[in-house]
C-alpha cells in the first residue's frame, strides 16, 4: 500500500506543473528531501526513454540494413557462378598478383554462361555480362556510375555535377556538354590540329634531339592540348602554366581512386595530405586558364550568378572554348541539382573533363600511333587517302574527315582492339535490373562488361577478331551509325548484324555513353590526318621485333610503349 508521500510525489512533469510545486511535496526522508524523488525519478525514465529510443532506432536500421543483405544474397544466389559467399578466392589471387581479370572472367563465362555473378564481400555482389542482346539491355537500364568513381571524381575535383553517380543529377551537364563538344567541330577544328601538332613537336624537342620521340609522352601531349584547346580555346597554346598543369593532372589522375576507396578520409596520413595540397594547386591553376580564357577570347557574356541569363551582347568567336559556353548555358540552373550553379563547380567539371579526357584520349593515340609504325602499308593508304581529300579542300574541316574511310575504320579499330579499359562498369542504385524473362540483378550490384572478351568475340567478329583489321568496319559495319550521323552521309556501309553494333563498345553504350564519343573519333581522326600530312611514323628499329611479338599476343590489354621516329615528308 502506497504511503501519503509517495501519493504526494508527481511521477511526471505534467503532475508536477499541475501541483503547487515542490513546497506542496511532504518532507520524505528529512529536510533535504522535498522533491528529490521526484526529480530522480523524472531523470530515471527520462534517460531510459532515450535510451530505449535509440535502441530501437538502431535496432531498426540494421534490421533493415540485415533485410537488405539476406536479400541480396538470395537474389544473387541464383545467378550462375562459383560457390563463395564471403569473397571469390580466385578473383582475389589474381587482384592480389595483378593478373589478368579479363582472362579470369573468360574461364568463368565459359564454365557458367553469358551472366556470371562475384562475391567481392559479404555485402559487395560484382555480375559480369558477355551476351550482346544483354549488355544493350543492361547499359539502357542501368544509368548510373560505380559510387567509388563519383567519390573519386569529388576527391580529385571538388564539388562537380558532370560525373557524380546518379544519372539524374549528372543528364542535364551532359546534354549541354555534348551540344558544345558538336559546336567545337564545326569551328577552326583544322586550325586547332596543326597547333596541337606543333605544339606537341616542340614540347617533345629535347628528345626529339635524339631522333625519337617516346610514344606514350607524345600521345599523353598530343591528349592534353586536344582538350585543353577544346575547354579554353586559343588562350591555352599561349598559358605559361601549361607543363606544370599537365604533370599535376598525372600525378592527381595516378593516386584518386587509391585514397577515394577509403570510407573515411585518412586525415592523418601524411600521403593524404600531400594528394589533397596537389588538388588544391590543381584547382588554383584551373581557375587561372578560365579566367585567362574569358580574358583572352574576347567573350561579352555576363552571367548573372541568381539567374544565369546570357547576355544579349556576347560575341561569337569560333575559337572560344567550352567555358565561356557552360558559363551561359542556361540549362545549368539550380544548384540543388547539383549542376553548374558556381565558379566552384564550374571549375570542378572542368578539372574532371581534363582528367577523363586525357586518360582515354591518349591510349587511343598512343594505341593508333603504334600501328602506324608497325604497319607502313596501312600508313602508306592513308596518306594517300589524305592527298586525295587535301587536294580537293585547302584546308582539313570535320566534313573533310568523314569521306576519309580507312582513316576513321583505323581509329574505330584501334579503339575496339584496345579500349581506354578492360571492363565496362555501370550500377543501378535504387532499383532492381531484370533482364529478359529470368535474370534479376539486385540493387547496387556492380555490373561489369569485359570489354576485351566482347569486342573480341571470334562468333561476332570472325577469326581474325584478335586481330588488328580496320576494313573490318569498310565491309559491314556503319561508322556513320556510330557517329550518331545520318545513314550513309559518309558512304561507309552499316552494320549487317545487330550483334556487331552491340558488341563495339569502347564508348560505352545506352544512357550513360560517352557524350565526347563523336568528338573523340573525328578530333583524333581529324589530328593524325594533320600529322600524317606533314609527317612519316617510324618505330625505332631496335624495338620493332620486340613490339612485333607483343602485338600478336591475343591477351595484349595495352600496347608497349615505343619509340617512334617522326620523319617530315618531302613537298
Amino acid at each position: 500500500m502506497a504511503t501519503s508521500c509517495d501519493a504526494a510525489v508527481p511521477f511526471t512533469l505534467l503532475g508536477a506543473l499541475l501541483t503547487a510545486g515542490p513546497g506542496a511535496w511532504p518532507a520524505c526522508g528529512g529536510a533535504g528531501g522535498r522533491g528529490r524523488a521526484f526529480l530522480r525519478d523524472y531523470a530515471e525514465r527520462g534517460t531510459n526513454a532515450l535510451l530505449w529510443a535509440g535502441l530501437l532506432a538502431a535496432t531498426w536500421v540494421l534490421l533493415r540494413r540485415l533485410a537488405a543483405l539476406l536479400r541480396l544474397w538470395a537474389l544473387g544466389s541464383r545467378l550462375p557462378g562459383p560457390h563463395a559467399l564471403l569473397a571469390d578466392p580466385g578473383l582475389a589471387a589474381v587482384c592480389r598478383a595483378g593478373g589478368d581479370i579479363t582472362g579470369y572472367l573468360s574461364k568463368l563465362h565459359g564454365s557458367y554462361g553469358p551472366v556470371v555473378r562475384l562475391w567481392l564481400g559479404p555485402s559487395q555482389l560484382l555480375v559480369s555480362i558477355k551476351d550482346p542482346s544483354l549488355i544493350k539491355e543492361v547499359l539502357k537500364k542501368a544509368e548510373d556510375k560505380l559510387p567509388l568513381t563519383g567519390r573519386t571524381y569529388n576527391l580529385a575535383c571538388g564539388r562537380l555535377g558532370l560525373f557524380v553517380s546518379s544519372f539524374e543529377k549528372a543528364k542535364c551537364g551532359r546534354e549541354s556538354l555534348n551540344v558544345f563538344l558538336n559546336e567545337k567541330l564545326t569551328s577552326g577544328a583544322g586550325r586547332s590540329s596543326l597547333k596541337i601538332i606543333d605544339v606537341a613537336l616542340d614540347r617533345n624537342e629535347p628528345i626529339m634531339s635524339k631522333n625519337f620521340q617516346d610514344g606514350r609522352s607524345f600521345s599523353q601531349h598530343m591528349a592534353f592540348n586536344i582538350i585543353g584547346a577544346t575547354l579554353f580555346g586559343d588562350a591555352f597554346f599561349s598559358w605559361s602554366d601549361a607543363a606544370a598543369y599537365e604533370e599535376l593532372l598525372m600525378m592527381v589522375a595516378k593516386d584518386g581512386c587509391f585514397w577515394a576507396s577509403y570510407a573515411v578520409p585518412p586525415f592523418w596520413k601524411p600521403g593524404y595530405k600531400r594528394y589533397r595540397a596537389l588538388c588544391d594547386k590543381l584547382k588554383i591553376l584551373t581557375q587561372g586558364i578560365i579566367r585567362k580564357s574569358r580574358y583572352q577570347n574576347n567573350t561579352l557574356c555576363h552571367v548573372d550568378q541568381r539567374s544565369y541569363q546570357k547576355s544579349e551582347r556576347m560575341i561569337q568567336d569560333p575559337n572560344r572554348g567550352v567555358v565561356d559556353g557552360l558559363m551561359s548555358s542556361r540549362c545549368f540552373e539550380g544548384a540543388d541539382e547539383m549542376l553548374l550553379s558556381s565558379e566552384e563547380e564550374i571549375c570542378g567539371n572542368i578539372m574532371g573533363l581534363m582528367l577523363h579526357g586525357i586518360s582515354t584520349s591518349a591510349n587511343l593515340i598512343g594505341n593508333i600511333l603504334t600501328r602506324l609504325a608497325l604497319c607502313p602499308k596501312l600508313q602508306d593508304q592513308l596518306h594517300a587517302e589524305i592527298v586525295a581529300v587535301c587536294n580537293e579542300s585547302s584546308e582539313l574541316e570535320v566534313d573533310d574527315v568523314l569521306r576519309m574511310q580507312i582513316l576513321l575504320a583505323t581509329v574505330c579499330e584501334s579503339a575496339r582492339l584496345l579500349p581506354a579499359g578492360p571492363l565496362l562498369q555501370r550500377c543501378s542504385l535504387k532499383h532492381d535490373l531484370t533482364l529478359g524473362s529470368s535474370i534479376t540483378i539486385p540493387a547496387g550490384a556492380i555490373i561489369v562488361v569485359p570489354l576485351h572478351l566482347v569486342q573480341m568475340d571470334v562468333s561476332l567478329w570472325g577469326n581474325d577478331g584478335y586481330q588488328f583489321n580496320p576494313h573490318r568496319f569498310l565491309k559491314d559495319i556503319d561508322i556513320g551509325e556510330i557517329l550518331a550521323a545520318p545513314t550513309g552521309s559518309n558512304g561507309i556501309n552499316r552494320f549487317t548484324e545487330c550483334a556487331k553494333t552491340e558488341s563495339f563498345l569502347p564508348f560505352g553504350s545506352g544512357s550513360r555513353a560517352c557524350v565526347g564519343q563523336k568528338f573523340v573519333i573525328l578530333a583524333i581522326s581529324l589530328l593524325i590526318a594533320c600529322l600524317l600530312s606533314k609527317y612519316e611514323v617510324q618505330s625505332y628499329p631496335g624495338l620493332t621485333k620486340e613490339i612485333d611479338s607483343a602485338v600478336d599476343s591475343s591477351h595484349l590489354h595495352h600496347l608497349p610503349n615505343p619509340k617512334i621516329i617522326l620523319t617530315k615528308r618531302k613537298i
